[in-house]
């Protein structure tokens, strides 16, 4: 059969992809409490980290797949409120915000979707507690009172289904205790960051067991507003759980669970660089001390931007333990059903200036319901060959509905905007110099020119109406087949069925419209009127999978894997003229060579692979000059390297882990990519063989541990040494969206009792303030300026931990 660990453990949890326990190596050969304690052999070894990453619960070492597992314990301990926080310990994972609510894009190996386009799915999956999420906005909600994280990097589409083409965070939340417990944590954070976790359940009754967990984040934020002189990236968030835990028989348990969420924020949190002298002028009329330095947290936008979000779920998992059925030793079944809701209502000042040009309004409703049904079993043998056999198979379906209105406004200032050299360059494609003629204006100047342009212009913007239905089906199959005790072969395959259908509008609107006068946003965006109704189309996809692994001995294995995934095509969501409304899925096809063991008596765990990956018919956006075009333009090829280690030194207070990320991620062929607007607006270049975006070619953690007892108490302390090394953040790769590697360190200290009923902490991260930006890309109506979002400077925090 698979390899199995067996050995009973006690003792304490700890950190990343594994915990220390203490056991006995002879424990299985005590007979008694008694002889167990006349042992005196007492060591300390790496326990078995249970994932659930092929939809049954085993040991990650016995996992054919590129995958790291990050425990909640280390989510606290580093003072995490949010899966960005742990990325930089996990290798070729890549947040592109730190703090934004809604726009998430993750990048595993290189790849992600750009969520600028609420059209695009996104090419990492999200799951929590076994219900898959299709939009990016969930990967910032509900994440308190985690259990683990698993990442699984590569397609996964044959067990996890469309958009997981790059990968897929599988999240899994603590459930119902068999004995009544509870926990709970606050901090503090300087910058002003306030939070509380609790978390507390147990039986009720033999047959009804609880847990009901909450969550309150309260942030002022560390990015100065210096127009409205108020914190952008000021975040207050809330959310709350309940799980209940029916076990009627002691072979049926069925686990309801519902969960809200609610975010405020203001909004979006970026800051001016690279103004050139014309846009300078401009702006000095609005804020006389307006700067581009993209490093000092500071902004200067007039518009108090804003964003509303909230989620409300409810899960339902059925798991019946069927026992032995003719041929096979055990047979389980299980139905997971999820209803979920997200609503988002949002307005951000578009042009990111003290100067009143352009508000973007966006308020999105979105529901999903999705059921999977599905049969694990094992069995001695496959028609008599083999030493054993497991196997998973199901179904799955999936029904959402998606609905966006975007509004983009004219604002007062933006008649004056007109006459400058940045405005004759988006509506020419070029500008002479001093064709501009306000940049020597004075603000009285300027005004004049805005209240007269005002008031001509009245209300005046472009309104895009958007939605989408989907219904997708899906059946699924995998199997484990040990040929002997030392080889196994797992193959699958997914079989996945969608049908979309969408409607989309765009129309201008504008006191001069009836008279047959273009609407004034609507010619700056050379936008359209268009109404596309009942656009349809269906998509049929295979998604197989086939690993071949080998067990060196009980403690280690290699393994090769091939799969392949998918991502499904759609309509633009954000079309300014109805033409090219449509895109075509995208496809990715990887091939994973690993190796994963344990060495030094279980104190050493040191997992690594290599893989090749082939991107085709990739979705990309192209940056016009004022917005984003949707195309399937280009194919790339992924190569890299990834490998994390636990080690128990024979140092006993100390111990280490840490990770390693090599990547290299190139575009195979994209002749006609967009330009950098420096080249001229919508001008193209050929980026094959180039570098993709958002593919550091390096990243690294390493983080030592020390354990030990001080007056009977409990102390710990750790360092973080973090590195993410040099990339491009914008898809043209413009050099000015270059950003060059760094290396950021944090510490904490704690000190608590033996037995974690409480523990007090204090822990710095980035403690040298290294300022450094996440993106840089450009801006919508200054020509060779760009917007940069700047990670998270030093913080500092305290917290205190109660468990029961």
């Amino acid at each position: 059969m698979l390899r199995r660990k067996s050995s009973r453990v006690v003792g304490l949890g700890f950190g990343l992809s594994s915990v220390i326990v203490l056991a006995s190596p002879n424990l299985a050969l005590a007979e008694d409490v008694t002889e167990y304690q006349e042992l005196k052999v007492e060591r300390r070894i790496l326990e078995e980290v249970v994932v659930s990453a092929q939809k049954v619960d085993q040991s990650s070492q016995d996992v054919p797949i590129s995958l790291t597992t990050v425990s909640g314990d280390f989510m606290r301990e580093i003072g995490a409120t949010g899966l960005q926080d742990i990325a930089p310990y996990i290798p070729n994972v890549r947040f592109s915000s730190d703090t934004d609510p809604a726009l998430a894009q993750i990048n595993i190996r290189g790849f992600g979707s750009n969520p600028l386009n609420s059209a695009f799915d996104s090419s990492v999956g999200f799951v929590q507690d076994d219900i898959f999420f299709n939009r990016p906005s969930y990967y910032n909600e509900a994440m308190f009172d985690i259990a683990r994280v698993e990442v699984l990097r590569g397609p996964q589409g044959t067990l996890f289904g469309k958009n997981t083409i790059a990968g897929v965070f599988n999240v899994t939340t603590k459930g119902p205790s068999e004995e009544f417990s509870g926990d709970v944590r606050f901090k503090r954070t300087d910058p002003t960051e306030e939070s509380v976790e609790l978390g507390v359940g147990g039986p009720i009754t033999d047959w009804l067991g609880i847990r009901i967990a909450a969550s309150d984040v309260s942030r002022d934020g560390q990015l100065e507003n210096q127009f409205l002189n108020r914190q952008d990236d000021k975040h207050d968030q809330n959310g709350q759980r309940i799980k209940l835990l029916f076990t009627p028989i002691e072979q049926l348990s069925i686990e309801l669970m519902g969960v809200r969420s609610e975010t405020t924020a203001n909004y979006w949190g970026l800051q001016l660089a690279k103004l050139d002298d014309g846009t300078r002028s401009f702006l000095e009329n609005y804020d006389a001390n307006i700067e581009d330095d993209p490093y000092n947290f500071t902004s200067s936008y007039n518009q108090p931007g804003f964003i509303g979000k909230t989620s409300d779920t409810l899960g339902l998992k059925t798991e019946w333990n069927i026992g032995p059925v003719g041929s096979l030793s055990n047979l389980s079944m299980a139905v997971v059903i999820g209803d979920t809701e997200l609503t988002i209502d949002s307005m951000v000042d578009l042009d990111a200036s003290p100067a009143d040009l352009a508000i973007l309004n966006v308020v999105s409703d979105y529901e999903q319901q999705s059921l999977e049904w599905r049969f694990t079993g094992m069995a001695d043998s496959l028609f008599g060959i083999g030493t054993g056999v497991e196997f998973v198979v199901g179904a799955y379906v999936f029904d959402s509905r998606f609905r966006q209105n975007v509004e983009i406004a004219v604002g007062e200032d933006f008649g004056a905007y007109l006459t400058t050299e940045d405005a004759f360059q988006l509506i020419a494609g070029s500008a002479p110099p001093g064709s501009g003629v306000l940049g020597g204006l004075n603000l009285a100047g300027i005004g004049l020119i805005s209240d007269l342009t005002a008031a001509a212009i009245g209300d005046d913007y472009v309104r895009l109406d958007y939605l989408l239905n989907v219904d997708a089906q899906a059946i699924f199959a995998q199997m484990s087949w040990s040929l002997s005790e030392k080889f196994v072969v797992t193959p699958g395959i997914r079989f996945n069925r969608e049908n979309k259908v969408a409607d989309a509008s765009g129309a201008g609107v504008c006191q001069t419209a009836a008279l047959g006068t273009p609407c004034l946003m609507e010619s700056a965006l050379s936008a359209e009127d268009y109404e596309e109704r009942g656009l349809k189309r269906s998509e049929d996809d295979v998604s197989p999978k086939l690993s071949l692994q080998y067990y060196l001995n009980t403690d280690s294995n290699v393994f090769l894997t091939y799969a392949r995934g998918f991502k499904s095509g759609g309509f633009n969501a954000s079309s300014f003229g109805g033409e090219d409304l449509a895109f075509e899925p995208e496809e990715a096809a990887t091939l994973e060579a690993g190796f994963k063991g344990e060495f030094f008596d279980n104190t050493l765990r040191l997992n690594a692979a290599v893989y090749q990956t082939q991107f085709d018919n990739l979705q990309v956006l192209a940056f016009n000059g004022a917005f984003f075009d949707v195309t399937n333009a280009a194919s790339a090829i992924s190569r890299g390297l990834e490998m994390d280690f636990v080690w128990l030194t024979p140092f006993e207070p100390l111990s280490v882990m840490g990770s390693l990320g090599l990547l290299d991620a190139r575009y195979d062929s994209y002749p006609n990519a967009p330009a950098p607007v420096s080249a001229g607006v919508n001008s193209n270049q050929d980026l094959s063989g180039k570098r993709i975006a958002f593919a550091p070619e390096q990243s690294a953690s390493i983080t030592p541990t020390l354990i030990f007892p001080v007056f009977g108490l409990a102390v710990q302390t750790s360092v973080d040494l973090l590195y993410q090394g040099d990339q491009y953040t914008d898809g043209d790769l413009d050099p000015n969206s270059y950003l060059p590697g760094f290396t950021q360190v944090s510490a904490r200290i704690s000190l608590g009792a033996p037995d974690q009923s409480w523990a007090l902490s204090l822990g710095v991260s980035n403690l040298t303030d290294e300022r450094v930006l996440n993106q840089v890309l450009d801006t919508v109506f200054f020509p060779g300026t760009y917007n940069a979002r700047q990670k998270s400077g030093r913080k500092v925090f305290g917290a205190l931990s109660l468990a029961w």
